[in-house]
């Protein structure tokens, strides 16, 4: 009887994760399209460009971009202490810093 529980249990498993799958690649078909379809309407925006061959060879090829992942982070910019009046040590009196 374990056993049958056991392998009604794998059956039901492998089924959940068919559908999973299922539906992974019906989400991927989705995505394809749709990139598909952006190709279509970026190549009818662009063929209103024309280029001389003969100019497209000769034109200075543009420097390699590099991935954002790739470029340098900056740290975020250090606020400055506030700084004590030197006349206020001088005459005895204590400042506060806020």
């Amino acid at each position: 009887m374990l056993l049958r529980n056991e392998t009604a249990q794998a059956i039901s498993d492998m089924d959940s994760v068919t559908q999973q799958n299922a539906a992974l690649v019906e989400e991927a078909a989705a995505a394809a399209q749709s990139l598909r379809d952006q190709v279509g309407s970026l190549t009818h925006a662009v063929s209103v460009f024309k280029l001389d061959v003969q100019q497209a060879q000769q034109a200075p090829k543009a420097a390699p971009v590099r991935p954002v992942a790739q470029q340098a982070v900056r740290a975020p910019a250090k606020k400055a202490a506030p700084k004590r009046l030197a006349a206020a040590g001088a005459a005895g009196e204590e400042w506060e810093d806020f």
